[in-house]
């Protein structure tokens, strides 16, 4: 498998972000991707501020992450009901959640459960994500990059899976048990 265009959610992590008006430190950069592959939003874990939500798009230029918005265009995650995360998938394989202050345990919760980054079940084999990719300017999931118990990597796209059965509330082995029998054959 070669590399595909697009730009990867581990490429994403610990970038510098330059806005129209300044330029921050991102500890992680996490797309939250709808039903329909849709990025409505990014959320930026920063130094020193707490998580902050930015639309629009986000180009990745040699080492950096480009946006052209404003700092001020930032708007702080409880900005998002915490029920519309019940639409949405992250992927988060460092949980960077966790270790987050300054946000309502509600919205953490919400979005804990949006990770994605557990094992699911796909033609009768446990498959873990491995990464994202995303088109130019992460408005859109291009495709799931998993491997299976062998290291095997598999590139799933749009038509492969439902996004949305990969999310559990109750744990990972209910959401393979789940997924198995309502994630698209191919």
């Amino acid at each position: 498998m070669g590399i595909e265009p697009g730009i990867r959610q581990r490429e994403i992590v610990g970038r510098r972000i330059a806005f129209a008006d300044s330029e921050l430190v991102t500890k992680y950069t996490l797309p939250f991707v709808d039903g329909t592959w849709k990025v409505p939003f990014v959320v930026l874990d920063t130094l020193g501020r707490p998580p902050a939500v930015l639309v629009g798009p986000v180009h990745l230029e040699r080492s950096r992450l480009r946006t052209t918005a404003h700092v001020e265009d930032l708007q702080g995650i409880e900005s998002i009901p915490a029920s519309a995360f019940s639409g949405l998938v992250h992927y988060d394989p460092w949980w960077a959640f966790r270790g987050v202050s300054g946000v309502n345990r509600s919205w953490i919760e919400a979005i804990f459960a949006t990770n994605i980054a557990r094992p699911f079940r796909y033609a009768n084999r446990t498959w873990k994500i491995h990464d994202l990719v995303f088109a130019d300017g992460i408005g859109h999931l291009d495709s799931v990059v998993a491997k299976d118990e062998f290291f095997r990597a598999k590139t799933f796209g749009q038509r492969d899976l439902d996004l949305l059965t990969l999310r559990s509330s109750q744990g990972s082995a209910t959401s393979a048990r789940r997924t198995s029998s309502t994630a698209k054959a191919l």
